[in-house]
């Protein structure tokens, strides 16, 4: 099958675009959004960051004792399916999924979510982990080229894996 073209790709975008979505509802697209001008299926939009990334869970409320009571992220609040977490300037989210699946095998930490510390409580961190009981899967500070620094990872209760992070100033 022959690799579709760009304008065959862009084609098949825009059909797609102007489908209704499930239920027969439709979306309407904005007054700027109509009025910006053309854009191609090649062209980037230009995002400024991240607010915020989702990990599952099978309790968030639990899990959200768990990332405020150890990790020390602000717990803002929760509904019958969400905890919205701060940590720094940055936030996450719990979700509940009934049937959530861990995202690593054991000992695993390919999936994971890096959380930052400064250079003195590095130390003291896998001291509180070890106090709680959980166990360090993996320490490195060697090898990272993107993120220098000494990595430590461990798994939450539900197999997310931690990296708690001294990320050197480069």
């Amino acid at each position: 099958m022959a690799v579709a073209t760009v304008a065959a790709r862009c084609e098949i975008r825009r059909e797609a675009a102007s489908a209704k979505p499930a239920m027969g509802r439709s979306i309407p697209m904005t007054d700027i959004a109509l009025a910006t001008p053309e854009v191609s299926c090649s062209d980037t939009i230009r995002t400024t960051g991240i607010l915020h990334f989702t990990i599952g869970v099978r309790d968030h409320i639990a899990a959200a004792k768990f990332y405020s009571d150890v990790l020390g992220c602000r717990h803002m609040r929760s509904n019958d399916r969400y905890s919205f977490m701060q940590c720094g300037s940055s936030y996450f989210v719990l979700a509940k999924m009934p049937n959530h699946v861990n995202p690593n095998a054991p000992g695993e930490d390919a999936h994971h979510h890096a959380f930052m510390v400064e250079p003195e409580e590095f130390d003291r961190a896998l001291a509180i982990m070890a106090a709680r009981g959980v166990e360090m899967i993996k320490y490195s500070d060697t090898g990272h080229t993107t993120f220098p620094g000494r990595h430590a990872y461990f798994h939450d209760a539900d197999g997310n894996c931690i990296e708690i992070i001294d990320l050197y100033k480069k």
